[in-house]
């Protein structure tokens, strides 16, 4: 991803340094003023590089503003890239169009205007509910809630998160599952403010979490897990979970690594499921990345709750992940398998939801 990422900066900040120059500083140093926009453009990348790979600590005011920066460049990159194909359809019919000041104006303000929409929009939480019928027995009805992709850090901040947790707990869950990346990019974002507002969930069944790709970003697996147990988590790590009270079990899977990794990195389904000692009762899976239903659907679980797509945040890479995965966001039902994949609470990078709302999940499961 942070290739992809590196590689699109590049092209997009070249281009977008190219026409900003010829929009509004021309009477400018050209090498000066490009290599700034280029600078500014790559602010994101250069921010998480230097918190990822030194010890220096960069305030998260600061990874904010990056982030900000990189929203902004992609849609000038893409009112850019919109007006400059106009403008040759325009040429073809020998008829002139916009000049590039005018190009400038109309693509920055654009821009600015979704960008704000978009961060509005990313702190408004959904809550998306769902009946569902399982054909196995369930002795006593039970309601979870469910979420991912938290990603504690620069825009999560404990006020925030405090709201989201009253959220939660004013929809009366008996479990809540968090399907990975409840940290961002450093364990040590996770501070005793989130712990003390973890700690005011009401789950009386408890809070099964298991790990996402970020969790491995952001540090040694017992750091993560020591930062989990002080928040009261039941952390899952290719691991099984009974709930007596509900009769339902939970199958918590190792997070992969990355998008396009193997299964070869984790315990096999088949293994996990093998620990579970009465396979007539309710089997949930928690599985950050939505690799597909297909290992689901093999052991004939019930429930799977995914994240990670963050059903592609904003447009148009939205567009691009939902041909990406088997489900990019929502509820597909296969037989008696429910295939769960949820847009996430928090961000990543870029602040914004456009096309894509925040949510939270609650699902009520009984049976025929």
């Amino acid at each position: 991803m942070m290739i992809f990422i590196i590689i699109q900066n590049i092209i997009f900040s070249i281009y977008a340094a190219y026409h900003l120059y010829f929009s509004f500083f021309t009477k400018y140093n050209r090498p000066a003023v490009t290599a700034s926009i280029m600078l500014l453009c790559n602010a994101f990348i250069i921010t998480r590089s230097i918190e990822k790979f030194s010890s220096y600590y960069i305030h998260d005011v600061f990874i904010f503003i990056s982030d900000i920066i990189l929203a902004l460049f992609i849609y000038i990159f893409f009112f850019y890239l919109l007006t400059d194909f106009i403008k040759v359809v325009f040429k073809l019919f020998k008829t002139p169009f916009i000049n590039h000041y005018i190009q400038g104006i109309v693509s920055v303000t654009l821009s600015v205007i979704i960008c704000i929409l978009g961060f509005i929009n990313s702190h408004i939480t959904k809550i998306n509910e769902y009946n569902i019928t399982l054909n196995k027995t369930v002795y006593t009805p039970f309601t979870f809630a469910a979420l991912a992709d938290i990603h504690i850090g620069s825009d999560m901040t404990p006020a925030r998160l405090s709201r989201e947790i009253q959220h939660i707990n004013s929809l009366e869950p008996d479990f809540v599952v968090i399907a990975g990346d409840i940290i961002d990019n450093n364990v040590y974002d996770f501070t005793e403010e989130y712990i003390e507002e973890f700690k005011k969930l009401e789950a009386p069944l408890g809070v099964y979490v298991v790990f996402g790709n970020h969790e491995y970003y952001s540090g040694t697996q017992q750091e993560v897990l020591s930062v989990f147990n002080k928040a009261g988590f039941k952390t899952l790590i290719d691991d099984v979970a009974y709930i007596p009270e509900k009769e339902v079990y939970i199958i918590g899977r190792d997070s992969l690594r990355h998008t396009n990794s193997s299964n070869d990195e984790r315990i096999n389904i088949e293994t996990l499921y093998s620990k579970i000692k009465d396979k007539t009762k309710p089997v949930i899976i928690l599985d950050h990345i939505p690799k597909s239903s297909q290992d689901g659907r093999k052991i004939n679980a019930d429930i799977q709750i995914s994240g990670h797509t963050h059903d592609g945040q904003f447009f148009p890479l939205n567009l691009v992940v939902k041909k990406m995965y088997e489900l990019s966001h929502g509820m597909i039902k296969y037989d008696g398998f429910h295939y769960f994949v949820t847009s996430g609470l928090g961000l990543w990078g870029p602040p914004v939801r456009v096309g894509t709302d925040s949510e939270i999940m609650l699902i009520n499961v009984t049976s025929k």
